[in-house]
């Protein structure tokens, strides 16, 4: 009869945790697991009987009297985004050290009804010094993926990094967690022991980057839900579980000194609570009843959600979750004398220093020739002695500094290379293409400036700045407005909503213009009708090394329609194609008169579809440009890029007797006089001698009665 009380009870455990509107996800990862496999649900009743049988028979068999958990503590972060520190993971492993060791010092805010309850659970947590392979380590790993923000499967972040379960306790620290099922804002959740709660390898606990330990990133909270949540991993139930229950040692969290609490009470410590009058009903010789009377809730408990009154575990938790070592498999392999020893975790343990391991988080850096740029890495893996950079185009080209600044005086774009090392080894890391450094005067005229993207020269000068290997921005020879090409980003296979990739613009002398607009045509369709995509448009005065938002727009301002469509989408004929324009009153005045304005295009991933653009085009008036000097397409300088000589071709549209033909540096300087005096209206061709100037971009100017057209002009 005992048998079928216990099942029922636990039927009863999982059918509530619907109810609840919780922080911790674990009851319902378990629910999950078991839909999954139905098969196990039977096993794991079983389970949870044969532990409740083992609280009288366990034994502590440790040769140094200690129970020690080795760690691996792996961070799954985004770009930096959830990167948490050494010396935070450090404080963390102090808090729960404190708390499963009674040395918390709020012990003394536990109320005297449950003070002589508050147990000392002996359990030490230690972070590996040894890996799988043996080899020295921090017992802390750090992967950059998107996978830290919100992925669909809550254990996706597992398939990332991991160490042997039955040699590791396994920590997953991410930057957000999903919630499902009606739970509220979700901290963090634990695998209980497996296999009949889910498989061997999923089993650890996930907690967000802001939840562990009390310092830096989580400075705001106490690191408890790390306790509450390693708990679970022990075998330890909610408080709350199964509500009031009958009898306290077979049905609600099966363990008599926390007495029966009907729910999570919405996170109070309110200790005017008493959800339950049957706290004296129940309990056997192993797991006896201390109460002869009706109680309060226990909210000080770390098993329930006070938040901010938690401070104990009671005797029979300690019980509950020595006797789970000593019945589960995985416990009883992890905290092993052996594997104390396979670790690096035990006493007087003395390792190597582990080798560093190299990662820059920064995405690519801009700046104007004569500008510096100063650089960061974020290298963990162990202490760091020696830091070589190399910046091929910089001044100085080399540096040992940990953050150094470098100045770079030639427009183009540049490689970054880093090697650190230490007593353990060394780590190196290239970055291609990583600086780009612009030119002080401006590329092109802001006035008729329009990029239709129809070479892949035109894209080339565009940069495209990535943030994560996903899809990013490419030129799509396949779909455009006018012309045969566009750019595109193939959104519609972003597997992390928020990405965002960016597309940056030569430079442009907006100073050319009165009062511009900027305009661009954009063809989309929905995934579905939560899509929310975002296409921003940032424009910089500083050759990109800050930006200002000029515009972000969702899809009901750039969609074509509100129609949705599953399937990739490419624009086909020229609805699908809408115009958005950036009025005038939305540029400051700071870019409308800039002589070197950058404009940076901006896609968001909002699990919409891919994103097709056409026609970046400045709109106004000419300032002291006029195409009756010279048509565009009658301006042509070839061979561009050039070596020894260029030929310069133009169309006058009409004659002037103060015409003048020159180059200038990207400083502004005129380096080559080409011709000045009388021209009549008509087609001129000159040759330049480029030999004898230095390498680099330099601007060929045509004027008349101060009229001028530009072009620009490569040397190599």
């Amino acid at each position: 009869m005992k048998k079928i009380i216990y099942l029922i009870a636990s039927v009863f455990l999982l059918s509530n945790i619907q109810a609840q509107s919780n922080w911790c996800a674990s009851d319902e990862a378990l629910n999950d697991f078991h839909e999954a496999h139905p098969e196990m649900k039977t096993q794991y009743q079983q389970d949870l009987l044969n532990a409740i049988k083992n609280v009288q028979n366990y034994q502590l068999n440790k040769a140094n009297g200690k129970i020690i958990i080795p760690l691996a503590i792996h961070i799954i972060h985004y770009n930096g985004v959830g990167n948490i520190s050494k010396a935070q993971i450090d404080d963390g492993i102090r808090i729960i050290n404190e708390d499963f060791n009674k040395l918390n010092s709020d012990t003394s805010a536990v109320r005297s009804m449950f003070r002589p309850y508050i147990s000392d659970v002996g359990i030490e947590f230690r972070l590996a010094k040894l890996d799988p392979n043996g080899n020295p380590t921090e017992g802390i790993t750090r992967t950059n993926h998107h996978f830290s923000n919100s992925p669909s499967n809550r254990n996706a972040p597992k398939t990332l990094a991991g160490w042997d379960r039955l040699s590791y306790l396994n920590v997953w620290i991410v930057n957000s967690i999903p919630s499902f099922g009606g739970l509220g804002n979700v901290l963090g959740f634990a695998q209980f022991p497996p296999p009949s709660s889910g498989s061997l390898s999923t089993y650890g606990l996930v907690v967000r980057a802001d939840e562990w330990g009390s310092i830096e990133a989580a400075q705001s909270t106490d690191g408890r839900t790390v306790t509450h949540e390693i708990g679970h991993c022990l075998n330890l139930l909610h408080t709350f579980q199964g509500a009031c229950g009958s009898l306290c040692h077979a049905t609600g969290d099966f363990v008599c000194d926390t007495p029966p609490q009907f729910d999570d009470n919405n996170n109070s410590c309110n200790f005017n609570l008493n959800s339950c009058s049957n706290d004296a009903s129940g309990g056997v010789s192993s797991n006896p009843n201390p109460y002869s009377s009706n109680l309060p809730d226990q909210l000080e408990n770390y098993m329930g959600y006070g938040i901010t009154c938690l401070g104990m575990f009671t005797d029979g938790q300690k019980t509950r979750m020595l006797s789970a070592i000593n019945t589960y498999q995985k416990l009883d392999s992890i905290t092993s004398d052996f594997n104390e020893i396979q670790t690096g975790t035990n006493d007087g343990f003395v390792g190597q220093t582990p080798a560093p391991i190299i990662e820059i988080f920064d995405t690519d850096k801009f700046t104007c020739a004569g500008g510096t740029v100063t650089f960061s890495e974020d290298a963990y893996g162990g202490p760091l002695t020696t830091y070589s950079w190399s910046f091929p185009g910089g001044t100085p080209s080399t540096s040992s500094s940990p953050n150094p600044t470098i100045t770079y005086n030639t427009p183009g774009d540049y490689d970054l290379t880093l090697r650190i090392s230490n007593a353990g080894g060394a780590d190196s890391l290239v970055l291609s293409d990583y600086v780009h450094v612009s030119s002080i005067a401006a590329d092109y005229s802001a006035y008729n400036y329009n990029e239709s993207f129809e070479s892949t020269a035109a894209f080339d000068e565009w940069v495209v700045v990535e943030k994560y290997v996903s899809p990013t921005f490419e030129r799509a020879n396949f779909a455009a407005n006018t012309g045969s090409s566009s750019v595109w980003i193939a959104n519609g296979n972003a597997v992390y909503r928020t990405s965002s990739d960016q597309l940056v613009s030569p430079t442009l002398k907006m100073s050319d213009v009165i009062s511009p607009t900027i305009s661009m045509e954009v063809a989309y369709k929905r995934r579905n009708s939560g899509s929310d995509d975002k296409i921003k448009v940032f424009a910089s005065t500083d050759c990109g090394a800050s930006w200002s938002n000029l515009l972000t727009m969702s899809p009901v301002f750039f969609a074509y329609d509100n129609s949705t469509s599953t399937n990739p989408f490419v624009p086909s004929q020229a609805s699908q194609w809408k115009t958005v324009t950036i009025p005038g009153f939305a540029i400051p005045s700071s870019i409308k008169t800039a002589d070197n304005a950058m404009f940076m295009i901006e896609v968001e991933n909002g699990g919409g579809n891919n994103i097709f653009i056409d026609n970046f085009r400045i709109n106004g008036q000419p300032v002291g440009i006029n195409t009756v000097v010279a048509k565009e397409s009658d301006f042509v300088i070839f061979p561009n890029p050039a070596k020894d000589e260029v030929n310069i071709n133009f169309n006058f549209i009409k004659s002037s007797e103060n015409a003048q033909v020159y180059v200038q540096n990207i400083l502004g300087e005129r380096v080559a006089n080409i011709y000045q005096g009388n021209f009549v209206a008509g087609p001129y061709k000159f040759y330049l001698n480029t030999a004898e100037l230095p390498k680099g971009i330099y601007f060929v100017t045509a004027e008349l009665d101060g009229e001028r057209i530009t072009r620009k002009l490569v040397i190599n």
